[in-house]
């Protein structure tokens, strides 16, 4: 007798056990089903990271002759509370642009297939016809005749002649190419 009592004692603390264990899942589910209808189906926020009035523009133009220029960009206004993406449908890949918007910060580079301003106001002195003539341009190779001079190449000493032939005569810009035609006009 005392063994049925143990086993019918053991077997109401099983049922007790269970039936806790149940009701503590159907409260645990209920819980959780309760959670998930507080959340949004779909979350509506938009995350994309956009041009803000103090996002720092960074215009990088790097031109054929290697030289990167960096400015503002002049269309600052057209860029504000636009994304990455709408920008980029703008200022395509085709037309050379790249650009990079990260922590407030938007980088513009664009690949420019011309000379720099600088490399285009080089200028130098060579020969045409016997007189000495302006070529403008980034280098000799890729230059154009912009005048020619009343100076003859032939009147000018030896040591200068040698000069404009071996292409020594070339200057910054026409400010620094006028200063030496001044000199050089006591040949005419």
């Amino acid at each position: 007798m005392r063994k049925q009592t143990i086993g019918l004692i053991l077997v109401g603390v099983l049922i007790t056990s269970f039936g806790i264990g149940y009701a503590f899942a159907y409260i645990y589910q209920n819980i959780n089903i309760t959670r998930s209808e507080q959340k949004p189906v779909i979350d509506m926020t938009d995350n994309r990271q956009q041009v803000a009035e103090d996002t720092i523009i960074i215009y990088e133009r790097e031109y054929i002759c290697g030289h990167v220029l960096i400015s503002e960009f002049e269309h600052k206004k057209d860029l504000i509370g636009k994304t990455l993406e709408e920008l980029k449908k703008t200022y395509t890949s085709e037309n050379g642009y790249q650009m990079v918007l990260q922590d407030n910060s938007l980088i513009i580079h664009q690949l420019i297939d011309d000379w720099c301003p600088a490399a285009k106001e080089k200028c130098r002195l060579k020969i045409y016809q016997g007189l000495i003539a302006v070529y403008k341009g980034p280098d000799s190779e890729n230059d154009n005749l912009a005048r020619v001079t009343a100076i003859s190449f032939n009147r000018l000493p030896q040591t200068i002649q040698e000069a404009i032939q071996a292409g020594e005569y070339e200057f910054k810009n026409e400010q620094e190419l006028n200063d030496c035609l001044e000199n050089l006009d006591e040949y005419l």
